[in-house]
């Protein structure tokens, strides 16, 4: 019945955002036009731009001008946005110096629905009317001599031979479309080949802050200076599998550890998806602290704690590109895929469960299932408060020396050699070693 029902509603929305999409089209043109005029001097003299539409999201606002820059250095170039406030930080644009990043405002009506958002004009017509104007631009304002690309074809570039990709990732993309994996990993060989200066927020804005911070970590009762670490803990609500593979553990499992982080002289800032509740803001004082806290922007404070972070720990999301663009020693809790990795960093995976609910041993998850990213192979397991501790403590350790020899390299080598893990350098916890694979921690002590 229910069906019946919903048949002539779906036929009456086809109809009516059909019709809107094509009567707002017009205004949307003219609005992305105008919106970009303010940028016709610095286009004229450009040598490359690029139009971000689709892939979307925060971690693609920071990728997108980081592998521009790389890919053209010492060139004038342009990152375009065609944002809108559901998916972006507008103030991305701050941290660069040598590429000119701007959120362009899309002109459409969006209304959010379970965890999504529903367009009109369509997204996807709308992105490829502002692309082809955005060319007629750039071609226009720079007499033809500026490069006009979208975002995809800027990845296609950087997976292209020339880039010396290695040949075994490469075979992963689809078609030559890039691969999301591929991108991440060739942005960070690029970056460790050749470095680039790292982002930071303005110092006008950075020098309003610190104060603030640091009034906060003296009337917790500390005198030395603070060192700082980012917690970027990322939860969406939305319903998608592949979201909730990459979640978090609660916020109330990472306290301990910023007890530990606290008393090795670290002050820490959370980020992501989570808030300070008033119970633990009490408790911590200046020693965990968040936006609300400090009294500024949520979008400053979110940039600033990542580019400002002496040591990373999260999880796997758009958050950590600061971390990865600086090069900032991390630890990557609830870390999955098992063949993915960052470079400068340690990652403590995420447990799992077969189908009659046996825990899968360590050592098979990363050699059995380290290639299956939808994990087809049973469900997996969020790391427990325990661990989470463990993992951290193991972590102020392993910065005090960041470039001791791995204990575990041996461990590490049954990962393929072909992945993301090994390409940019990732090594394991030594926490994960020793609860998931039998023996090692044994062998440590001997």
């Amino acid at each position: 019945m229910k069906r019946i029902f919903l048949m002539p509603v779906r036929l009456l929305w086809k109809i009516f955002s059909r019709m809107a999409s094509v009567t707002i089209l017009p205004f949307s043109a003219l609005a992305w036009v105008l919106r970009l005029m303010p940028w016709i001097s610095r286009m004229a003299a450009v040598d490359v731009v690029v139009l971000m539409t689709a892939p979307t999201g925060f971690a693609h606002s920071l990728s997108g001008p980081d592998m521009l820059r790389h890919l053209y250095p010492g060139k004038r170039c342009i990152f375009f946005i065609a944002s809108w406030k559901y998916e972006h930080n507008y103030k991305v644009g701050l941290l660069w110096k040598d590429v000119d990043v701007v959120c362009v405002p899309r002109f459409i009506t969006a209304i959010p629905y379970q965890h999504r958002v529903i367009a009109i004009p369509f997204l996807r017509w709308h992105d490829t009317m502002v692309a082809w104007l955005t060319q007629q631009v750039v071609s226009l304002a720079s007499g033809g001599r500026g490069k006009f690309q979208k975002l995809k074809e800027l990845h296609q570039e950087a997976l292209s031979p020339g880039t010396a990709l290695m040949e075994p990732l490469r075979a992963h993309s689809n078609d030559g479309e890039a691969c999301g994996v591929d991108v991440v990993t060739q942005l960070q060989l690029l970056q460790m080949r050749a470095p680039a200066p790292p982002i930071r927020l303005p110092e006008a804005i950075r020098n309003d802050i610190v104060p603030k911070l640091e009034g906060l970590w003296r009337d917790a009762g500390h005198g030395e200076k603070a060192k700082i670490c980012c917690l970027y803990l990322r939860f969406e609500k939305r319903e998608s599998y592949t979201t909730r593979l990459r979640n978090s553990s609660p916020l109330e499992d990472h306290l301990p550890a910023v007890r530990l982080l606290n008393e090795a002289g670290y002050q820490v800032f959370l980020t992501g998806d989570f808030e300070i509740d008033s119970n633990t803001r009490e408790s911590f004082k200046g020693d965990f602290v968040e936006a609300k806290i400090l009294g500024i922007d949520n979008n400053i404070y979110q940039l600033f704690a990542a580019t400002e972070a002496e040591i990373f720990i999260g999880t796997n999301g758009g958050g950590d590109l600061p971390a990865v663009i600086n090069a900032i020693p991390s630890l990557y809790l609830n870390w999955f895929p098992y063949s993915h990795g960052r470079r400068n960093s340690w990652v403590y995976f995420k447990s799992a469960r077969d189908e009659a609910g046996q825990i899968l041993p360590g050592r098979q998850l990363i050699t059995d299932f380290v290639r299956d990213a939808a994990a087809s192979f049973g469900t997996l397991i969020d790391n427990t408060q325990e661990e989470i501790t463990d993992a951290v403590a193991c972590f102020i350790e392993d910065v005090k020396n960041t470039n001791a020899p791995d204990p575990y390299a041996d461990i590490a080598a049954l990962i393929p050699q072909d992945t993301q893990f090994h390409l940019v350098g990732t090594r394991l916890s030594p926490a994960w070693v020793r609860r998931n694979i039998p023996g090692e921690d044994v062998a440590m002590r001997a």
